[in-house]
């Protein structure tokens, strides 16, 4: 029987070297080389007007400041490569000082495409009401890129690589505020968030 066994092992021993030294098949093979993956890059730069920050003394019940901006860029111009769109969001925070009189404040924020005056009646409103509905959240850059070599969907609030978005910007003090704000001052920040476009 052990006889039987190591015969039948030898012959398929002997099937499988005969089988692979009569068996040919052709083949080839190629490769692509050099594969990367780079991920782009955001880079958001502030230029504001020679008012800000704001340094408003004086202040009464019905003034509004003077225009004041701050152009918000996707630097650098020429663009780099992998350089992306983005939205950008503007935000106020940390008042320090009076807080009611940071609660009485309002803003008008207008968007002034890429290099206007403001003030000039083809601003773009953005926000008009209280400095504390500006949350960032849903104050965004209005601009209209209708260009389609931009970067980003055309008609999306994008500011696309090597350009930037005027945000004009006035304070009011509502003739409504009554005399416990008088001698009063408040310090806040401003804030420009920007995001990706994936539109």
């Amino acid at each position: 029987m052990k006889r039987i066994a190591l015969s039948l092992v030898s012959i398929v021993a002997a099937l499988a070297v005969v089988a692979g030294v009569t068996t040919a098949i052709f083949s080839d093979s190629k490769s692509i080389v050099g594969n990367s993956v780079a991920t782009g890059t955001l880079k958001l730069t502030l230029n504001k007007s020679a008012g800000k920050p704001w340094a408003v003394s004086g202040m009464k019940p019905g003034d509004v400041t003077g225009w004041e901006y701050m152009d918000i860029f996707n630097g650098p111009y020429p663009p780099q490569p992998g350089q992306l769109p983005f939205e950008a969001y503007f935000r106020l925070e940390n008042p320090v000082g009076d807080i009611p009189l940071y609660n009485a404040l309002e803003i008008d924020l207008f968007d002034s495409g890429w290099d206007s005056t403001c003030g000039n009646g083809d601003d773009v409103s953005v926000y008009s009401g209280l400095l504390t509905g500006v949350t960032g959240s849903s104050l965004r850059t209005q601009t209209s890129d209708n260009d389609p070599n931009s970067g980003g969907t055309p008609g999306n609030d994008d500011i696309r690589p090597g350009s930037s978005q005027r945000l004009c910007q006035r304070l009011r003090l509502p003739l409504s505020v009554g005399n416990t704000l008088q001698g009063k001052s408040v310090t806040f920040e401003e804030w420009v968030d920007a995001e990706q476009n994936n539109d």
